[in-house]
C-alpha cells in the first residue's frame, strides 16, 4: 500500500507530516531506550555516546531501510550523503553563526574525525571500483561492503564504550579509606512499572517511525516520477534536511548552552553511524547502485566538507563564527549544484 496520491499539494503535506511523525517518533524512542538503559544500570555517559548519536540518526535509518526494500538506491545514497553534508556545512555552520565559538576536545581530532574521513574516502573507493557491485552495474556497494561497514560499526561502538568505561573508572575511584556512597535502588515493583511504560513507549515510537518513514519514501518516489526529476536530487536536499532535524536541534541547543562536546560529538558521531550503520544495513538488504556519476560527485563534496572541518580542527581547540560562514557558503553551493546539475 502506498501513501502517495495523485495531487502534488497533498503529497507535499503528507511528506511534511511524515517528517514530523518520524522526528517525534525518534525522540520518543530515544527517551524510552534511555529510560530502559538506566533501569538496567547502564552508565549515563555510555547512553549519551551511543543513543544520542544513533538516536538522532533514526530518521535516516528508518527512511533508508524503508527505501531499501523498494530498491531505491538513489533515495538512500542521497539521504545519507546529503545528511552528512548538511550536518557539517548547514547545521554546524548555523550553530557557529549563532553561538560564535565552539570548544572541543583534542581526542575528537585524534580519534573520531580521522575515522569519519577515512570512512568517506573508503566509501568512494569501494563504490567506484565496484568490488562487490551487482553484475549489471559497473559500480556500487554490495552485501560484502555492507557487512564490512556493520563490522566497523560494532568495533567503533565497543571502542567508545571501552574508552568511556576506562575514563569513568579513573575519575570516580573513591579516595583511600573512603567508602563509596550507597546506592539506593528503587523497589522492584516500581522499576517494573517504569520498564513497562518504557517498553510501551518504545513500541509506539517504532510504529510512528515506521509510518513516518513510509510516508516520506512514498511521497518522494511518487513526486520524483511525476515531476520527472531524479530522486537523488530530492533526497540530497529536502529529505536530508528533514531527517537531520534531530541533529539540528541537539547541535544548536548544545552550542548555545555551551555543551560543546554534545554539539560537535553529535555531528561527528551521526556522520559515522550514517555510513557504517545505515549504508551498511541497506547494502546488506539490497546492493546500492543508482545514479553512479552524481552519487560519486555528491560523495566527493561530502568528503571535501569533512576534510575542511578536519583542517579547521587541526588548528587548535576552538571553532569560530567565520568558519561557520564558510560552511554555510559551501552548503549553499552544494544545494545549487544538487538542484541545477543532478538531473
Amino acid at each position: 500500500m502506498s501513501f502517495a496520491c495523485d495531487i502534488l499539494l497533498i503529497n507535499v503535506v503528507l511528506f511534511a507530516l511524515g517528517v514530523w511523525i518520524l522526528v517525534k517518533g525518534s525522540d520518543w524512542f530515544v527517551d524510552a531506550a534511555a529510560e530502559l538503559a538506566r533501569s538496567f544500570g547502564v552508565p549515563e555517559l555510555v547512553i549519551g555516546l551511543t543513543l544520542v548519536s544513533i538516536g538522532t540518526s533514526l530518521p535516516e535509518l528508518a527512511s533508508s531501510l524503508c527505501a531499501s526494500f523498494y530498491k531505491e538506491s538513489n533515495f538512500i545514497i542521497g539521504n545519507i550523503v546529503g545528511s552528512n553534508t548538511a550536518n557539517i556545512a548547514f547545521i554546524l555552520g548555523t550553530g557557529l553563526l549563532l553561538g560564535g565559538t565552539l570548544n572541543y576536545s583534542r581526542s575528537v581530532v585524534r580519534r573520531d574525525m580521522p575515522i569519519l574521513l577515512l570512512l568517506g574516502l573508503g566509501l568512494i573507493g569501494w563504490f567506484y571500483l565496484g568490488v562487490d557491485a551487482p553484475q549489471n552495474s559497473p559500480a556500487g556497494l554490495g552485501r560484502i561492503g555492507g557487512l564490512i561497514l556493520l563490522a566497523v560499526c560494532a568495533f567503533y561502538s565497543l571502542l567508545l564504550c571501552r574508552e568511556q568505561n576506562t575514563q569513568d573508572a579513573a575519575t570516580t575511584e573513591a579516595p583511600a579509606g573512603e567508602q563509596p556512597a550507597e546506592v539506593v535502588e528503587s523497589p522492584d515493583a516500581a522499576a517494573s512499572v517504569h520498564r513497562g511504560k518504557a517498553f510501551g513507549l518504545l513500541f509506539f515510537a517504532l510504529l510512528l517511525i515506521t509510518a513516518g518513514a513510509k510516508l516520506m519514501v512514498d511521497t518522494v518516489v511518487w513526486s520524483a516520477a511525476k515531476m520527472g526529476v531524479n530522486p537523488l536530487m530530492i533526497s540530497l536536499t529536502v529529505v536530508a534536511i528533514g531527517t537531520s532535524l534531530p541533529e539540528l536541534a541537539v547541535t544548536i541547543s548544545g552550542i548555545l548552552k555551551k555543551r560543546n562536546d554534545i554539539a560537535l560529538g553529535n555531528i561527528i558521531g551521526s556522520g559515522i553511524y550514517n555510513i557504517v550503520l545505515i549504508l551498511g544495513s541497506c547494502a546488506v538488504i539490497n546492493p546500492l547502485t543508482g545514479d553512479l556519476r552524481n552519487s560519486l560527485l555528491a560523495m566527493v563534496i561530502m568528503n571535501v566538507v569533512t576534510l575542511l572541518l578536519f583542517l579547521f580542527m587541526l588548528r587548535g581547540t576552538r571553532l569560530y563564527r567565520w568558519q561557520g560562514v564558510c560552511f554555510l557558503i559551501l552548503y549553499a553551493a552544494f544545494v545549487a549544484w544538487s538542484v541545477c546539475c543532478v538531473k
